[in-house]
């Protein structure tokens, strides 16, 4: 379905465009908020991607319900172009049919994608919030421009019903007021009888 733009709005955008700033817009805990700012940095001092991160793959090692040794990967590449490093990745659960359950402590990350993988990627924190289902990955040192990186994620197990389940994925640069990037929605399919 396409929606209206108000004349407002459509102007600010026009002119972002025709001056080379950038609108940005965060969803979830987040916001909404719209702004219209120089690329890089809001009002405020506020830093945000000028080019934004792109979520290119989620897989899990088994896709049979209720098996305890799955990990779910999520490699995320940071273009040249992104104007600041990568500090941090939240991961919010979507209203599954299951809710998953994760030991933080055995999550990890390295350089590459799944199938090739580079150097080991020291994490500074993971936080997870059972009752929202959020978690946060926070990297000991913020990943560069131009780098991709892999998440992996340890569940307890694979939920018991099977189906379609979802994570919206957020990238943030540094900075406890930065910009949230909204990657949009990694999927994993669970199946009865599903691949060991």
């Amino acid at each position: 379905m396409i929606r209206p733009i108000s004349l407002g709005l459509g102007k600010i955008a026009g002119l972002a465009i025709a001056s080379g700033l950038v609108l940005t817009q965060s969803y979830g805990n987040y916001g909404p908020k719209m702004s219209v700012a120089g690329a890089g940095q809001l009002p405020g001092g506020v830093l945000f991607f000028s080019s934004p991160p792109q979520l290119m793959d989620s897989a899990t090692t088994f896709n049979a319900v209720s098996i305890p040794a799955a990990k779910y990967y999520f490699t995320i590449s940071l273009p040249e172009q992104a104007g600041e490093p990568l500090d941090r990745v939240v991961f919010q659960q979507q209203p599954n049919p299951d809710p998953i359950n994760f030991y933080p402590d055995q999550s990890f990350a390295f350089f590459g994608d799944r199938r090739h993988r580079g150097a080991q990627v020291a994490l500074e924190s993971v936080e997870w919030d059972k009752s929202t289902g959020k978690i946060t990955v926070t990297f000991a040192q913020a990943i560069s421009p131009g780098e991709i990186v892999t998440i992996g994620l340890k569940p307890w197990k694979n939920p018991d019903v099977p189906g379609v389940y979802q994570f919206r994925v957020f990238a943030l640069p540094p900075g406890d007021n930065s910009q949230a990037m909204d990657l949009g929605v990694a999927r994993f399919q669970f199946y009865r009888g599903g691949t060991w």
